[in-house]
């Protein structure tokens, strides 16, 4: 009453005892081998227990009782075998990979045993496969020719010829028509011995994927080849390998730059952090290998005005940028070598040159320079220059623009050097501006008469005012001295001088101090003066002859002071009034002079006696003459004087007044 299991278990009991009860007596034992192909039908005829006894037995239905060789003998599951026939069929279709042979045994009632195998012929009926569909492998861009990389190889669980029999690359990864030929080619072991008819073929190990070349990452990162096993079956059956080859980067690339050399201009006035441009540099490398970073290059020797002295870039973006104030007149044009570098181990480095022009702005006032045409350039004039004559040369000049186009601009605009126009201001028309045919070039000259002693200095303003926008504009303001010509003689103070002086004054005695001046320039040889005495009249009243000494000049002027003053004794009744001649001369060149003239009376003092004309006079006298009466007549002479001083023209005069002698 139990399930098919007990049944099969009852059955082996049963001919185990069988077979155990008829070992000791003299059983007759035979072989049976059978063959079936795998993957037949259900109710396949496999063969017959009959054929495998001896003649003598009896061929009709004779009975079997079935052993199994093993208790998990799938053998009832897999045949059927009739217990009275001994036909063998299949129960099920057979697969040779999962069972691959079957060993029982089978008794007859009549004590013969008949021992079987049946073996499961192969069939092609599998394709050879890989452990897996796909895998990657990482190779190395450096990896040198004849690197091999170990696959794993395929399996077929089919026998013999049916099973793996090679590989093959099925799709290179080069392009057809490569003239280098292919990247990777298979490498795989010698097959050996054949294998036993039964037994499944093994792998072809080892398989290896050989480099045949150097790979570029930067060319391909990546090659996809297909790797096929196939077996001997005809038709053949194949499995495929999907083998991805990654090529790992290495730093074998430099940046390059995208420009050789970069040109750029910025204006002067950009502030500091201004962008000027930008440089670019890529790296066909992969990560670090391919991370560039930017610098400046250091030139070398002593350090100059460029580099990073006036620059700076970026080190991730390559934007240059303004690291201090500019000035284009200081330096327009800068050149900087900048320098990609790479993240590798041992960085790979390209240069480029950046070439940037510095824009000009009007940041720059115009110049002006002056040169007098004067003995140690001083900014004077002479008085007796005309009009015409050149005062002084005066250029402009602006730092800002292109040369060439402030020519352009100075010949367009007339008077204006570089675009810079020049006016004067002051002088009320004394002077005037001139074009000195060079650009930018001016001459002062004088336009009207000049005169020292009516105006010694002229305020003049230069006003140069560049084209700029907005304009810049420089102003100077000179002083212009008159110098001085010997043009205005001496003139005196009052053409008649007045003087009284005693004649008892000793020698040396100052009278009066005559004064003459000169409108020329002070503290020049045109204004100094130097005077002069001229006799008018001699010395001596021809009646009285004195000494000749007193017949020389009396009196005498200091050249300097103009103070006349006795030279020796005076007598006024030699002479009473004297009158001089002075001259006043300058030192100029030629010189000029001028006179005047003075009158000096002699005062009088009591220095002489009464005097008699006659020490004796005999008069005769009539007795009776009245009282009264004049009978001789003495004369003697004196003189006395009254001295008046007055006050006249700021000069001390002295008059004196004679006194008659009384007649008694």
């Amino acid at each position: 009453g139990g399930g098919p299991g007990a049944r099969r278990a009852l059955l082996g009991l049963c001919v185990h005892a069988w077979l155990w009860a008829s070992s000791g007596s003299s059983a007759q034992v035979f072989n049976l081998s059978l063959s079936v192909d795998e993957g037949l039908p259900a109710d396949t005829l496999v063969g017959d227990l009959r054929a495998a006894l001896e003649a003598a037995q009896p061929q009709g239905a004779v009975g079997f009782l079935l052993s199994e060789d093993s208790e998990d003998s799938p053998l009832l599951d897999d045949f059927h075998v009739h217990p009275d026939t001994g036909i063998i069929r299949t129960a099920r279709r057979l697969d040779r990979e999962r069972r691959d042979r079957y060993r029982f045994v089978a008794a007859t009632l009549l004590g013969a045993v008949v021992q079987v195998e049946i073996r499961v012929n192969d069939v092609n009926d599998h394709s050879p496969r890989f452990p897996r569909d796909s895998l990657q492998l990482d190779v190395s861009e450096l990896s040198p020719p004849g690197t091999a990389f170990r696959l794993p190889g395929a399996h077929d669980p089919d026998a013999g010829l049916f099973g793996t029999q090679g590989y093959s690359l099925v799709q290179p990864s080069e392009p057809p028509g490569d003239p280098e030929g292919p990247f990777f080619q298979l490498r795989y072991g010698a097959p050996g011995p054949p294998p036993p008819a039964s037994a499944s073929s093994p792998p072809l190990e080892p398989l290896d994927l050989v480099l045949l070349r150097r790979l570029d990452r930067e060319t391909a990162a990546a090659h996809e080849l297909q790797i096929e096993a196939w077996d001997g079956g005809s038709p053949r059956r194949r499995g495929r390998l999907r083998v991805e080859v990654r090529v790992l980067d290495e730093n074998d690339n430099a940046p390059v730059f995208q420009q050789d050399e970069y040109r750029a201009a910025v204006r002067e006035d950009a502030p500091p952090g201004a962008e000027v441009c930008r440089v670019r540099a890529t790296d066909r490398d992969l990560g670090p290998n391919g991370l560039v970073r930017y610098r400046l290059r250091a030139r070398p020797g002593p350090r100059s005005p460029d580099g990073d002295a006036y620059f700076t870039v970026d080190e991730l973006s390559g934007a240059v940028r303004v690291r201090r104030p500019l000035d284009r007149e200081a330096q327009a044009w800068h050149q900087l070598v900048i320098e990609a570098r790479d993240g590798g181990a041992e960085p790979e480095v390209a240069t480029a040159r950046v070439s940037i022009t510095v824009l000009d702005v009007n940041d720059n006032r115009p110049a002006i320079h002056l040169l007098f045409f004067t003995e140690g350039a001083a900014a004077c004039v002479s008085e007796g220059a005309r009009p015409g004559d050149y005062v002084a040369r005066v250029s402009v000049s602006d730092a800002d623009g292109d040369p060439q186009r402030e020519e352009e601009a100075s010949r367009d605009l007339g008077l204006g050097g570089g675009g810079i126009s020049l006016s004067l201001e002051g002088g009320e028309g004394a002077f005037a501006l001139r074009p000195g045919g060079a650009p930018g070039v001016f001459f002062l000259c004088v336009e009207g008469p000049l005169d020292r002693e009516s105006r010694d200095l002229y305020e003049l303003r230069l006003v140069a005012t560049d084209a700029g926008s907005p304009p810049l504009s420089t102003e100077e303001t000179l002083l212009l001295r008159v110098t001085d010509l010997n043009d205005q003689p001496p003139v005196f103070s009052q053409e008649l001088y007045r003087a009284s002086v005693s004649e008892a004054a000793a020698p040396g005695t100052a009278v009066l101090w005559v004064s003459a001046s000169d409108a020329d320039e002070p503290g020049t040889d045109h204004a100094r003066l130097r005077y002069a005495l001229v006799q008018l009249q001699a010395g001596c009243e021809p009646e009285v002859p004195p000494p000749a000494a007193e017949c020389r000049p009396a009196f005498a002027i200091h050249p300097e002071s103009g103070a006349i003053s006795t030279v020796r004794a005076l007598d006024r009744e030699a002479q009473e009034e004297v009158e001089l001649r002075v001259v006043a001369q300058d030192l100029g060149r030629p010189p000029l002079s001028a006179t005047c003239r003075v009158r000096i009376t002699v005062a009088d003092v009591n220095d002489h006696e009464p005097v008699f004309p006659r020490q004796v006079y005999n008069a005769t006298l009539a007795e009776h003459t009245p009282v009264g009466h004049c009978f001789l007549q003495l004369m003697s002479t004196q003189s006395t004087f009254v001295q008046i001083k007055q006050k006249q023209n700021e000069t001390e005069e002295t008059k004196f007044i004679p006194r008659f002698p009384i007649r008694k």
